[in-house]
């Protein structure tokens, strides 16, 4: 009796210690293992002394594939969110092979891939400590430093100043010509004149409207810059579709800042930064990883709209664009290449500004305009389609101002309807221009070439065609392919210069159009996620 009393008593003890150890083993699965792994089974490191919190991973929406969705990020370092790297488009400086043609510089991310996204059914624990500013543990025996004084400490903290273009903002078009010649005291009242009719848009040109708009807005969410990955150069053609809207990320600031007021201050991107100040006066560079072309930057402030009185911070020094304006008027040479010098310039100036440059030659856009036209479009700077944009802000600012189109200008006009006519009568059926750019036909199965051709074509195109013929059937095609190959290929890994210009296309098409004002996608973003 005493011996199967002892032997069910050891059998009750066997079962009861196989199971707690059981019931540990599932526990140890069920809260364990999420804190020790990403809600996609990738591995955390996590010191056992820091605390936890434990975060709701975002579910993915699959009604519709191309929805907008957050961008997909890397990990990184303390578990700080970063965009994926992008490569470098080749656009390079004055002088070198044709821009974009040669072949693209490899970032030092290249061949990393962007992590899954989150199963919707998992949650994540990450240290408490890495949602907060990184803080770095002071050493033993270190003496402490001292304080640093408050204006330091401001200036560290200090971000740039909100960022608002124009207020009339409005991409640069002869068709207001009309409205410029009209005096401020004409006896004709607003009320007495005839309405101005709209003619309805063509269906085919109103299903691109939704489709533009989807497009874009998902190319926002997914546009902050990094400015540990990306240089001068990558993080301008990064803000050029969005203008003032761009915003960029940065080690400094724990949300994304604005792009513009980034760079405009003097902020490093990759290490570099713009702006130098010699004898006093405000310079902008030009090379490898910061502008390729003398007055490029410039040339993309006016493209976004972006006021003379915006301030630019550089050394402890205040300075203005206006400042910037002056260092581009002053470095004009003949026998350069002053293609974005004459964009951001006609854009500025009046359009019968003179200026002394600093080796005291007496310059306009006029001459400007005929330093251009004299030089050769294929072989230049993305195959010459910013050569053209160029001629095209000049000959729209002669015509707004309502100066006489006589001379340079006439000749300017004439040649801008050449490419017109060359570029639909080389434009492929699917609605791409060629990827041979200006040369000839052309229609490299290169997905790759083909945005960056057809953006800088469509581009250049928008700006420097009335309004009118923009709903054409020819632009109305280039607009959906290039809409299309967007739409469906949103992962794919575009260039930072082709993306970028193509896009840019798509926000001219969308403000002239649709009437969508510049500066407003962050406003419509909000609006459609409430909606």
């Amino acid at each position: 009796m005493l011996r199967r009393n002892a032997n069910l008593l050891g059998a009750i003890a066997f079962w009861g210690t196989t199971t707690l150890t059981m019931t540990t083993t599932l526990a140890q699965e069920v809260v364990v293992a999420p804190i020790l792994n990403r809600a996609d089974g990738s591995p955390v490191e996590v010191a056992a002394d820091k605390p936890m919190i434990r975060i709701a991973a975002v579910p993915q929406e699959k009604n519709d594939p191309f929805k907008p969705a957050p961008p997909a990020e890397e990990p990184k370092e303390e578990a700080v969110p970063a965009v994926e790297q992008e490569e470098k488009s080749g656009e390079t400086a004055e002088g070198a092979a044709p821009a974009e043609d040669a072949p693209a510089e490899k970032s030092e991310q290249e061949g990393q891939s962007a992590e899954p996204k989150s199963d919707a059914s998992k949650t994540m624990d990450i240290p408490a400590d890495s949602l907060d500013p990184e803080t770095k543990e002071e050493e033993p025996n270190k003496p402490a430093e001292p304080a640093k004084p408050a204006e330091s400490v401001e200036a560290e903290t200090k971000q740039p100043a909100p960022l608002m273009q124009d207020k009339d903002a409005k991409p640069i078009k002869e068709g207001d010509a009309d409205a410029e010649k009209k005096p401020a005291d004409s006896e004709k009242s607003v009320t007495e004149e005839e309405p101005k009719v709209e003619k309805p848009l063509p269906p085919e040109v109103r299903a691109l409207k939704p489709r533009i708009a989807r497009v874009l807005n998902y190319y926002y969410k997914a546009q902050p810059s990094d400015a540990t990955k990306d240089d001068v150069w990558e993080t301008m053609h990064g803000f050029l579709p969005w203008g003032v809207d761009a915003q960029i990320r940065t080690s400094q600031f724990r949300q994304p800042v604005n792009t513009i007021g980034w760079i405009c201050w003097n902020k490093p991107c990759r290490g570099h930064s713009l702006f130098e100040v010699k004898n006093g006066k405000l310079e902008a560079k030009q090379g490898p990883r910061v502008q390729g072309h003398h007055g490029q930057f410039l040339a993309m402030l006016a493209q976004s709209f972006v006021p003379p009185s915006y301030e630019i911070q550089v050394d402890g020094q205040s300075f203005t664009v206006a400042d910037l304006i002056e260092f581009e008027k002053e470095t004009c040479k003949p026998k350069s290449e002053l293609t974005f010098k004459l964009i951001s310039l006609s854009y500025y100036l009046p359009a019968d500004a003179t200026w002394t440059s600093r080796d005291g030659q007496e310059w306009s856009l006029e001459r400007l305009l005929k330093e251009e036209i004299t030089q050769k479009v294929v072989g230049a700077a993305c195959g010459g389609t910013h050569r053209l944009t160029g001629i095209a802000f000049a000959v729209a600012s002669r015509k707004k101002a309502g100066l006489p189109m006589d001379g340079a200008w006439a000749k300017a006009e004439e040649y801008l309807n050449a490419y017109h006519q060359h570029s639909f009568q080389i434009q492929n059926r699917d609605g791409s221009f060629s990827t041979n750019w200006f040369e000839g036909r052309g229609m490299d199965r290169d997905i790759d070439r083909r945005l960056q051709t057809s953006g800088h074509i469509l581009e250049f195109l928008i700006y420097s065609l009335p309004e009118e013929e923009l709903t054409s059937p020819e632009i109305v095609r280039a607009v959906n392919y290039i809409t299309t190959i967007l739409e469906q290929n949103s992962k794919r890994d575009w260039s930072i210069g082709p993306k970028g210009h193509a896009l840019h296309a798509l926000v001219l098409y969308d403000q002239l159009v649709f009437g969508t004002k510049p500066g407003s996608r962050t406003e419509e973003i909000l609006q459609t996620s409430h909606d």
